[in-house]
C-alpha cells in the first residue's frame, strides 16, 4: 500500500513553468523583505517539504539559494547608484545587515560590493577616457 501512495504522489515532481514564474515575479516584489519557504509553498499550494523538493528539482537551487541568488543580482544592479551607500544596497536587496550582504556578495561573485563597485568607477572612467 504504501508504495502505491509513493507512485500516486506527485511529490518531487518539477513546477509548472507558470507557476514557477508567479513564485519568481512574488520574490521580486517583495526581495527587500522577509521571504519564508513556507510563504513560497503557500502559494504554491504545497506542504513546504513537498514545495522545497519540487523547486529544487525545477530550479537545481534550494528556495533559499534561488532567493539569495536574486538578490546578489538585483544588489549588483544598484551598485551603480554611488549615491546610495553599501547598508542602503544591503537592504534593498533583502539582506538583513551590510556585514552579511557583504559575506554573501563575495561568496557569489568573488569580491566584496565595495570591490565591486570600484571596479564600476574604474571601468566608467576609462570608457569616458577613451
Amino acid at each position: 500500500m504504501q508504495e502505491t501512495k509513493k507512485s500516486a504522489s506527485p511529490a518531487g515532481s518539477e513546477l509548472s513553468k507558470p507557476l514557477l514564474q508567479r513564485l519568481t515575479d512574488y520574490m521580486k516584489g517583495k526581495l527587500s523583505s522577509r521571504i519564508y519557504v513556507e510563504d513560497l509553498a503557500s502559494e504554491s499550494n504545497m506542504s513546504t517539504f513537498h514545495f522545497a523538493r519540487s523547486f529544487k528539482k525545477t530550479t537545481g537551487h534550494s528556495p533559499h539559494k534561488y532567493l539569495t541568488t536574486m538578490r546578489v543580482e538585483q544588489a549588483i544592479q544598484l551598485l551603480p547608484n554611488y549615491d546610495m551607500s553599501l547598508a542602503d544596497v544591503a537592504s534593498e536587496s533583502g539582506f538583513s545587515d551590510q556585514a552579511h550582504f557583504t559575506r554573501v556578495f563575495k561568496k557569489q561573485t568573488g569580491m566584496t560590493p565595495a570591490a565591486h563597485r570600484r571596479k564600476l568607477k574604474k571601468e566608467a572612467a576609462e570608457s569616458k577616457g577613451t
